[in-house]
């Protein structure tokens, strides 16, 4: 902003959105947008605005200067916030106006109030909020984010500014709120007496010594916990979000869009880098050290993708060793991501409290994964573990703690699922190997086939030899198992 007197409104991150402010303004209040030097420059006819009712031609003294610097000053107080005395001004202007019998004329000053009233009845309304106040909110996803002011005036939105801001050093949220208010504020050219923040950027109290030395008054800021600004900030850091996802969509980095709502609320809840749009969570299931395997689910914005689950059998681990089947998983699952030259998950979860979240980090360390962002989940007490030891207990009914749950859930039910299925071959395939003449080759088609052990009990001759790789002979020796069997 220049320091030439000039009044100054804004700034406008969107173009677009300006120009249809500008419209609106322009047809409401009938301001002039020539440069001419008033009341010392003037002109012997007026330009088209005056036509078409969008200029009262101050410059040819069809309005005389008094008259003008009011409608001047109706658009100001607008634009700051405060329609409530210019519809007031005008409904008098209006009533008089007809008490006159200048019908024309209040005919005019009563449509500039329709189209006014429309105008502030298409700005949103915050529910609880009927103050002047901004709303700084801020998103990060890694290195990138986006921060969104809200100007709020007299309970309704007026604009919203959003900002991208990058960070290769990966430094807290606040550090962007930090941004944002260096950012914004030095060229703001009004300020509200209280702004709400959705992060803390630390030392409040010089922030506000800071910013109220720009405005020269009082300067106020708040992180609000609950209520209607509570709600306000929410809403602008769903703005935020969506306007980083949108950039995002520009760059072509569709994959890497972030989901709305929960993944954020989890990102803020566990303090992570990025918002964890994709998820990996690994969990063990044994019965007493037998059957022991290993289960990965993966999320993806919130949502389980099914055709990046994987599913583990235990080979190396005898009896009952979770730290062990554990790390066995991990090592071929991050193993074979290194080889490929794929990377973890966003967030990677381990089932279990310090010592599975230990192995986790030692496994991840080993195939070059050091940087990635790792918790443990405690099913007993609900409790996250980080890997430097400290730990948190999110709320009951928090969402994030939800998300984490569901992703739980879904990874211990898909191994025992499988954890099922293999103790069941497992029992299937140890009575088909007291069978002479039936290996491992006969067996599976058998189980193949007929799907259980009851129903290869149940078939007879025919049946059995319907079987590929089956002969007469074979057939026979099933029999002779199954019926020397039920005698005994």
């Amino acid at each position: 902003m220049a320091d030439d007197g000039a009044r100054y409104f804004g700034p406008f991150t969107d173009v677009g959105g300006m120009r249809r402010i500008l419209s609106h303004v322009l047809r409401v209040f009938q301001v002039r947008t020539c440069d001419l030097d008033l009341p010392g420059q003037t002109v012997p006819r007026p330009c088209l605005d005056y036509q078409i009712k969008r200029c009262p031609a101050p410059c040819v003294d069809y309005e005389d200067q008094a008259t003008y610097r009011r409608r001047a000053e109706a658009m100001t107080r607008f634009l700051e916030g405060d329609p409530a005395p210019v519809l007031e001004a005008w409904t008098r202007e209006m009533k008089s106006l007809a008490a006159e019998h200048r019908f024309e004329a209040a005919a005019e000053v009563r449509d500039r109030i329709d189209l006014l009233t429309r105008m502030i009845r298409n700005m949103g309304r915050i529910q609880g909020i009927d103050t002047d106040l901004d709303v700084c909110a801020v998103a990060r996803d890694g290195t990138d984010g986006c921060g969104v002011v809200m100007r709020i005036r007299g309970g309704r939105i007026r604009s919203t500014a959003d900002f991208h801001f990058e960070d290769r050093l990966q430094q807290e949220t606040a550090g962007f709120m930090a941004q944002l208010l260096r950012e914004y504020y030095p060229r703001s050219g009004e300020r509200p007496p209280l702004v709400l923040l959705s992060h803390d950027p630390g030392d409040l109290p010089i922030w506000e010594h800071w910013l109220g030395e720009l405005g020269k008054g009082r300067f106020k800021l708040a992180v609000p916990r609950r209520g209607a600004k509570l709600d306000a900030v929410q809403l602008a850091l769903r703005n935020a979000t969506h306007k980083l996802n949108e950039r995002r969509l520009i760059r072509g980095d569709a994959s890497r869009r972030i989901a709305p709502g929960t993944t954020t609320d989890l990102q803020e809840a566990l303090g992570l880098h990025r918002i964890p749009e994709t998820m990996e969570c690994f969990d063990i299931s044994t019965i007493g050290g037998h059957h022991t395997v290993g289960s990965m689910v993966y999320f993806k914005g919130g949502k389980p993708l099914k055709s990046r689950y994987r599913r583990f059998r235990i080979r190396t681990v005898e009896g009952s060793d979770d730290y062990a089947s554990m790390r066995e998983v991990l090592s071929r699952h991050y193993g074979k991501a290194a080889k490929d030259g794929a990377r973890p998950a966003d967030l990677v979860i381990v089932d279990g409290g310090k010592g599975q979240l230990g192995v986790a980090r030692e496994v991840l360390g080993e195939q070059g994964f050091g940087d990635a962002e790792i918790i443990g989940l405690a099913k007993r007490e609900e409790t996250v573990h980080f890997p430097d030891g400290a730990q948190i207990s999110l709320p009951a009914n928090s969402p994030a703690l939800k998300l984490l749950q569901r992703i739980r859930d879904e990874a211990h039910r898909f191994a025992i699922t499988y954890h099922r299925n293999v103790r069941k071959r497992d029992t299937l395939a140890s009575e088909l190997d007291l069978i002479p003449g039936i290996g491992p080759i006969k067996k599976l088609a058998l189980l193949h086939h007929f799907g259980s052990l009851s129903s290869i009990r149940a078939a007879d001759a025919n049946a059995l030899r319907e079987v590929r790789g089956i002969g007469p002979a074979d057939a026979r020796r099933i029999l002779d198992y199954f019926n020397t069997a039920a005698v005994e």
